[in-house]
């Protein structure tokens, strides 16, 4: 049972006691991501979220992550494209120091001027180090042409020009903006006693902080690259192939996910059965799907040799065609419900998970969903749902196919990517 209540400076709270844990996982969440940035500030957010581990007016950055581990503790943050999260899991009995931690660091992070230029060359380091990384490079780039023209399309981590721009003034004033009461939710998943954790987050969060950010509206529909290709000296060629998808709250969410598993999204799906199995032509190949509140982007994802990219994309787009025309029959779609189901439920043991979903279903939904609700939404997907969102995708579709690597002649022809 999840208690939710609003705070007196405004925060929203949510508490999930979980019998049979020893531990509880508690998260900060500020509805702020990359895509609440303007030009200037490409790589805030992210920016940001690395300051509140570097001090606070009473705790230096090696304070703060000595706290944690002398406790055993686990502490860490993820900026997205709309949101940002910092969470501590810790036994419970320290449950008082996790929530103690968060509001330190929310309310009083110095952003010391010092810290800032070294934290500023560390994450222009960590551009250089994904750049590097051609699986990680490819869906960036991969964004950038699914979403260009949008607020959505840039990279999480700025650019190295966005960066070394930086100023103090500029980022605490973008913290500022950002990080008032109204904008953030609180959420504590585990065993812990749900009056004594009300006591405790109303005397940590009394203070309130206004919120003045707002949302930057998106302007134009975002456009889509149908073609693009990096030239690197790699062993292999890493490619995304995709096509719009649907928002996060598109009553079609779940025969999207269930189309995903089918098509590439565990062992015993088609991509990385006909592809990896039986080919023998890739060892990494999956289809994901990224939802956001306007607009959503579905993807593949494969890497392989220079010599066998051209076979790749043939096999890929026959899965994908097969699919469209063929559909798929009462078992396969009876197996990727058990498969969904089992997943969800071995995931939810984790008080770290159940805290994260707690707080993204808060942010897009204003509500919580109990395992039984998830259940029940996946059982309801019929073979007609399933078409339904595979026409919604493909049907009459060209894929956008972005590319890094050495690429041996003939390329890809825009044709040669209709469904």
């Amino acid at each position: 049972m999840v208690k939710k209540f609003r705070l007196d400076n405004g925060i929203t709270v949510l508490l999930e006691p979980v019998e049979g844990v020893v531990s509880i996982s508690a998260g900060l969440w500020v509805k702020t991501g990359s895509r609440d940035e303007k030009k200037e500030q490409y790589g805030y957010a992210h920016f940001v979220e690395h300051m509140l581990f570097k001090g606070t007016t009473t705790s230096s950055a090696a304070d703060i992550a000595r706290i944690v581990d002398r406790v055993g503790g686990q502490h860490n943050a993820a900026t997205n494209r709309e949101y940002t999260c910092y969470y501590i899991n810790v036994i419970s009995e320290h449950i008082g120091m996790a929530v103690e931690l968060l509001a330190d660091m929310y309310y009083n992070s110095v952003f010391d001027s010092v810290e800032l230029g070294k934290e500023k060359n560390v994450i222009i380091e960590e551009i250089r180090m994904y750049e590097d990384t051609p699986d990680e490079f490819i869906h960036d780039l991969f964004m950038e042409c699914m979403m260009e023209g949008h607020p959505l399309s840039h990279s999480i981590l700025g650019t190295i020009e966005s960066m070394e721009a930086t100023t103090r003034d500029s980022l605490v004033s973008f913290y500022d903006k950002q990080y008032g009461s109204e904008n953030v939710i609180f959420v504590i998943s585990g065993n812990f006693d749900i009056n004594a954790a009300e006591m405790l987050l109303a005397r940590c969060f009394e203070k309130p902080r206004i919120y003045s950010g707002g949302i930057i509206m998106p302007g134009a529909v975002p456009a889509r690259v149908l073609r693009k290709h990096v030239p690197r000296e790699l062993e292999q060629v890493h490619f995304c192939m995709g096509t719009e998808g649907i928002s996060r709250s598109d009553d079609d969410r779940w025969a999207m996910y269930l189309f995903s598993t089918i098509l590439g999204g565990s062992m015993s799906s088609r991509l990385f059965q006909n592809i990896r199995e039986k080919e023998g032509i890739s060892y990494s190949i999956y289809s994901f799907h990224s939802s956001y509140r306007d607009h959503g982007v579905f993807g593949i994802y494969c890497a392989t040799s220079p010599e066998t990219y051209r076979r790749a994309i043939d096999l890929i787009m026959r899965e994908c065609r097969d699919l469209v025309e063929k559909g798929i029959s009462e078992e396969e779609l009876s197996d990727a419900k058990t498969f969904m189901k089992g997943n969800l439920a071995l995931s939810l043991e984790s008080t770290e998970v159940r805290m994260g979903q707690l707080a993204k279903n808060e942010i897009i939904f204003g509500r919580s969903f109990c395992f039984e609700d998830i259940l029940q939404y996946i059982n309801n997907i019929s073979l007609d749902d399933f078409q339904k969102i595979s026409q919604k995708l493909f049907r009459d579709k060209i894929l956008s196919l972005v590319s890094v690597g050495e690429i041996e002649e003939p390329d890809v022809a825009g044709e040669d990517l209709r469904l």
